[in-house]
């Protein structure tokens, strides 16, 4: 994967709040020319937040990302974060 190009496009739908919406809306034309392998365009629309996660994107921005899909904090949020990613180890991840 790269690192950069997916990590990018997280930080941009975190940033603004228009693309955010398009993304839910259209993810795959927000997704369209990023320069995403098929694998990294997949994780990224359906937001598989472990795949990313352990393909080395950055722990802060994969959040920062999930929390911009979900509208905000809320403790369902939090509960549907963590039981994704739960079970990694420092090792699973990817540096």
């Amino acid at each position: 994967m790269s690192r950069y190009a997916t990590s990018r496009v997280l930080y941009d739908v975190t940033r603004d709040a228009e693309l955010a919406e398009r993304f839910r809306t259209d993810p795959d034309a927000v997704l369209d020319g990023r320069g995403l392998t098929a694998e990294e365009r997949e994780a990224v629309r359906t937001a598989d937040l472990r795949t990313l996660l352990t393909s080395g994107v950055h722990p802060f921005v994969l959040y920062h990302f999930a929390l911009r899909l979900n509208g905000g904090f809320s403790m369902p949020f939090m509960q549907g974060y963590l039981g994704q990613i739960q079970g990694l180890t420092v090792g699973d991840l990817e540096t």
